[in-house]
């Protein structure tokens, strides 16, 4: 049974959190589509923790900044746009997912 919890241990240390936002829509100038399922949003970084994905997804909110400005690796350099009102919308639907969210199935990840 120890071996058991070992293993479930390691299981759990390897989850890591995604902050995601919804791709923009294609009808809506300025906004985002929500209503994508989960597993076709966009990975804009990673974190090692819950608390840490929910507190910078926090602080992008009351900024109304937009998450793709947190993208590190030049990625997403093609959806970085002059676009207040769409970085508005891309930070109040964005979200904090566990790496392991069965919604994810078949995503690769970033």
């Amino acid at each position: 049974m120890r071996n058991l919890n070992s293993r479930h241990l390691a299981a759990l240390a390897l989850v890591g959190w995604y902050l995601m936002i919804p791709p923009d829509s294609a009808k809506i100038p300025h906004d985002v589509d929500s209503d994508t399922p989960i597993s076709r949003w966009i990975v804009v970084t990673s974190f090692p923790d819950e608390d840490s994905c929910e507190k910078s997804l926090t602080d992008l909110q009351n900024s109304q900044q937009d998450p793709v400005t947190l993208d590190k690796t030049g990625r997403l350099k093609r959806l970085q746009k002059n676009d207040a009102a769409l970085g508005k919308a891309r930070a109040v639907n964005a979200a904090c997912l566990a790496s392991d969210d069965i919604r994810l199935k078949g995503k690769k990840s970033p």
